[in-house]
């Protein structure tokens, strides 16, 4: 009998020390204003673990208030959408299809998560894990 009651206590320690608000993932550090300011360049870009940084040497990034993106290299310019989720855990990218005849732009539209956002960097990584896609804008 001592034995039943042992347990009961027990197991209503565990409950009562469970907690179902517990946040295990708390929202990043975001500057919601810094993508905003100035222009913007690719400082790293992994796909599958694959670095292609390289692929965006030259390219310029803007992010206007109105959710417009855009991207310059040269006298070549592409246009684009961005925005910040509410819950500022995701960063939403899109300058067109994945297509081979949209690289290396396409590679960006996602939505990403966000790791970090300062008035100097923009830190994401891919919502699907198994991608082991990571982007990293730097401010000019």
């Amino acid at each position: 009998m001592k034995h039943k009651w042992l347990l009961v206590i027990l197991l209503s320690a565990c409950v009562v020390s469970c907690s179902n608000d517990d946040d295990n993932n708390p929202a990043p550090a975001v500057d919601t204003d810094a993508p905003k300011t100035g222009t913007w360049r690719v400082t790293l870009f992994t796909d599958s673990g694959k670095d292609e940084t390289s692929d965006f040497a030259g390219y310029s990034f803007s992010f206007d208030s109105d959710g417009t993106a855009a991207a310059a290299k040269g006298a070549a310019n592409k246009s684009g959408t961005w925005s910040i989720s509410s819950s500022s855990r995701e960063f939403n990218l899109n300058f067109g299809a994945k297509t081979d005849a949209n690289k290396p732009l396409g590679e960006l539209t996602d939505d990403w998560d966000i790791i970090s956002i300062s008035a100097t960097e923009i830190k994401l990584k891919d919502d699907n894990d198994d991608s082991d896609e990571f982007l990293t804008f730097t401010q000019n």
